[in-house]
């Protein structure tokens, strides 16, 4: 039985407005009209995209057109779609490495071609790709996934001269980018160049997992494609979700949520560095800016595999390797990933006591 569940991108759902999301979702009921439960096409429900380019301009400085920004279920469908979209033949897709899995997974199923960028304390070194010929690349610029690092403005520029050169794409996942606890926001890779860029977010991990509604923002040239794989996908999102949705960005609720649990997992966070540093003092070393849901730990004297994460859950831990999210398990073996955005203090304290324990007994 797992007591302490430290998965990561998991957000903290008891302190979410339910009562207001409830009201939202009466209201949007009790309004709609028959020609709203009819099929509406691929392109989404249009105030929602209006209020999202509104939110992205609040919250990210980015200028969207509204016509440029496509409803998905989720963050994972613009991966599914897109990958079939920008596929160039034997030309490979261009992943950081260690990268966010469902990317992966859809270039895999596909049998496409894949090639890796490495990922430091800067981000993905862009200097890997800069003679091959490519179907398009995926970076997490501003909180890299898993290792929390921003790509600095040097790379960024030198990702978009490549893109612009050798004529591809550049899908830029924002993950986790409105949880950022000090400094100013950082810029999107799409500011830079939205003719070269297509950007994809998600609510899930503001708002709620089941919700299913995430965004793209598409290039003028894609867009026909787009549509036509949309449409011949499932056609549309639930129009109910998207009326909700569309209430609570315009009341700026969402502002609000977001600032109230940016200082909640901030919170979290510092709790989590300084326990873990209390615990394993200098044998340990964290990762990544000041943002996101989880941290990475480096034990710089440990060596994490599988038979270690399966202990820890024989022990009561849910826990991951940074090795997992590689394309060599035998890469990044000393760090362990910890999210925290959905754990109390109390499970925070006893669960690194609890993984303290079981490290112990491992190293002798």
């Amino acid at each position: 039985m797992i007591r302490w569940n430290f998965k990561t991108g998991q957000p903290d759902l008891s302190l979410f407005p339910w009562s207001s999301w409830s009201q939202m979702i009466h209201k949007a009921l009790s309004s709609l009209s028959v020609h709203q439960l009819e099929y509406s096409g691929p392109k989404g429900y249009e105030p929602l995209c209006i209020e999202i380019s509104r939110w992205l301009m609040r919250s990210r400085s980015m200028e969207v057109d509204p016509q440029d920004l496509f409803i998905t279920s989720g963050a994972t469908q613009a991966f599914y779609l897109l990958v079939d979209i920008l596929y160039k033949k034997e030309r490979p897709f261009a992943l950081e490495n260690p990268s966010h899995p469902g990317i992966r997974t859809v270039i895999n199923d596909r049998i496409y071609p894949l090639c890796y960028m490495p990922a430091d304390r800067q981000g993905a070194d862009e200097s890997w790709i800069k003679t091959m010929d490519l179907s398009a690349v995926y970076v997490t610029p501003s909180h890299q996934f898993p290792l929390g690092s921003i790509l600095p403005a040097a790379r960024r520029t030198s990702l978009i001269r490549l893109a612009e050169e050798k004529d591809y794409y550049i899908i830029e996942d924002d993950y986790d980018s409105e949880y950022r606890y000090s400094g100013s926001p950082v810029t999107p890779l799409y500011s830079m160049d939205p003719s070269r860029v297509i950007y994809v977010g998600t609510f899930s991990k503001t708002l709620f997992p089941a919700l299913r509604i995430g965004f793209a923002v598409i290039p003028k040239v894609l867009q026909e494609k787009w549509r036509h794989y949309r449409n011949y996908l499932d056609v549309q999102n639930p129009v109910l979700e998207q009326i909700a949705l569309t209430e609570f960005l315009k009341s700026r609720k969402m502002d609000y949520h977001i600032g109230r649990m940016r200082k909640v997992y901030a919170k979290k966070r510092e709790t989590l560095l300084t326990v873990a540093k209390e615990a394993f003092g200098s044998k340990v070393n964290s990762w990544g800016d000041e943002s996101g849901l989880h941290v990475a730990l480096e034990f710089p004297d440990m060596n994490f595999g599988n038979d270690f994460v399966s202990d820890c859950r024989k022990n009561g831990i849910h826990i991951q390797t940074v090795s997992q999210y590689c394309s060599d398990e035998n890469l990044h073996t000393n760090k362990l990933l910890l999210g925290y955005g959905h754990l109390s203090e109390t499970e925070i304290l006893d669960g690194v006591a609890a993984l303290k324990s079981l490290m112990g007994k491992e190293s002798k």
